[in-house]
């Protein structure tokens, strides 16, 4: 492997004109240089585009690529910029997420003491109106069975993986049943392909936004099922163990959707997650 390795930085953009700047800004001032940023404009409809290319237009010779397509979900914006990427290794950032100027740095130093590494995750603080509020720790699950029948440990933000592995992955469903949760999905299958490591250093900020907390609690939960569903069905041992665990898997997805409803007071998302709960628990 070459020691300088090459990373993409793959940002999807939606509507994403107020925050993309502070993300770049984040890349912008990496202390490791031999990075390309490609961002998809997954069908803004406010001035996102404008943004970027002001934004590259104060930084000439910076390696960018921005594409523009109507909107697809999160799944296709990534894809349509792993398409476009070139380097060894694509380095995933949401466009309202930053990191820590020696992210990539720290990560090919990883890389170049754990060589057969493919996919690596490191740690996030988690931020809430500009504060951070908890620390992220990811891990330690690396094998499918764990990540299918325990629980999701790995960060979008926070991940770097071999484009070559995501090709032959299969790159992220752009199934909209799994809207949200097409990063889990794609670990899932990555997994069975891949060695997973995990960085315990807090390299990045993954953001959420006040205005927003609420809005997704029922579809993420159901997009989740929907996920651990579609891998069950090809789990060849559904002895009444695994159909035990697969039960358990469904209900801690509610349970956690269920408390963080009633958390933010939104009784109105605890009765519409009522509605899945037959879900939880078929065999």
């Amino acid at each position: 492997m070459r020691e300088n390795i090459k990373f993409s930085v793959v940002i999807p953009a939606y509507n994403a004109e107020k925050y993309i700047g502070r993300t770049l800004d984040s890349v912008r001032k990496q202390t490791y240089g031999n990075y390309e940023v490609v961002i998809t404009d997954d069908g803004s409809t406010d001035n996102t585009s404008a943004v970027i290319e002001n934004y590259f237009k104060n930084l000439p010779g910076a390696q960018y690529k921005l594409i523009r397509q109507k909107n697809k979900g999160i799944g296709g914006a990534r894809n349509c910029a792993v398409r476009e990427a070139e380097g060894d290794f694509v380095a995933f950032l949401d466009a309202d997420d930053k990191w820590a100027s020696e992210k990539l740095a720290n990560v090919n130093n990883y890389i170049q003491v754990h060589r057969d590494a493919d996919l690596i995750c490191h740690n996030e603080y988690l931020v809430k109106d500009g504060r951070v509020i908890s620390k992220l720790i990811y891990g330690p699950f690396r094998d499918y069975p764990d990540l299918l029948f325990r629980r999701n440990c790995i960060s979008t933000s926070a991940v770097i993986v071999r484009r070559n592995k995501l090709f032959e992955a299969g790159l992220f469903s752009e199934n909209m049943d799994f809207n949200g949760v097409e990063d889990y999905e794609l670990w899932l299958r990555l997994s069975k392909i891949c060695r997973i490591e995990y960085l315990h250093e807090i390299l990045g900020e993954y953001t959420i936004q006040s205005s927003s907390i609420t809005n997704n609690i029922v579809r993420h939960a159901e997009n989740t099922i929907n996920v651990v569903n579609s891998h069950f069905k090809y789990w060849e041992q559904k002895t009444p163990y695994y159909k035990f665990l697969m039960i358990r898997r469904r209900a801690r997805i509610f349970a956690g959707a269920a408390y963080r409803s009633c958390r933010a007071a939104r009784l109105d998302m605890f009765f519409r997650l009522l509605t899945i709960l037959p879900r939880v628990f078929q065999v």
